[in-house]
């Protein structure tokens, strides 16, 4: 579809949209600017992610004429967008790349031991373990000063999520499919491969599709 094709559906279909609709779809649209994925294993989300397959020929053209692609992932119910010119996305720090990937680790061996109608959950202090038995740590605690901007940081992005402020080690974090889409990476090795690269002291130079 071109973005003559892409106006033309785009209004017509908007046209049909009841008021209601039109605001829902406005919200929408500027969250997913905003924060760039959704899924329906967020609870404040699941609407929204109903919503947007319903309609999903309207926020493809809308998207298109903006220069994005709006991506469905209904294996993982995830829907999120990429831009087709590769801007705004996002640098991260070295402790962000990391902690993602480290993050990105412990979903997948947690998934394989979860039912399709559960969600991935992991205590913090498997986030300490981890980052111990990479060498990151070097036997220590990471700060909360370093560790609570970084988790607000991935829940901002709808990449995980967590309750306890006081971040206690039994503090319960549940990692949504989400990330799996912001590591671009196609195998767990793969990620193993990219955290020895960091932890080895290669340069960081980290990106996601985030907009």
């Amino acid at each position: 579809m071109n973005k003559t094709q892409a106006t033309k559906q785009f209004s017509e279909n908007f046209l049909d949209l009841k008021e209601a609709e039109k605001t829902t779809f406005s919200r929408i649209v500027n969250k997913l600017l905003q924060v760039n994925l959704l899924t329906k294993r967020k609870i404040s989300d699941a609407n929204d992610y109903r919503f947007i397959l319903a309609f999903k020929e309207i926020f493809e053209a809308f998207f298109l004429l903006m220069d994005f692609s709006l991506n469905i992932k209904r294996e993982d119910e995830v829907v999120y967008i990429t831009n087709d010119s590769l801007y705004n996305h996002l640098r991260l720090k070295k402790e962000e790349s990391i902690l993602l990937l480290v993050l990105r680790i412990l979903y997948q061996r947690k998934k394989d031991f979860v039912t399709l109608d559960e969600d991935v959950e992991i205590f913090l202090h498997e986030i300490h373990s981890e980052l111990m038995r990479i060498g990151y740590l070097d036997n220590k605690r990471i700060t909360k000063d370093k560790l609570k901007p970084t988790l607000s940081f991935l829940r901002s992005y709808n990449l995980i999520d967590y309750i306890d402020r006081g971040l206690h080690d039994d503090a319960r974090i549940k990692i949504y499919p989400t990330i799996i889409y912001v590591t671009n990476l196609e195998s767990i090795k793969e990620v193993v491969d990219k955290l020895d690269g960091y932890m080895e002291g290669s340069e960081i130079n980290e990106e996601t599709d985030e907009d």
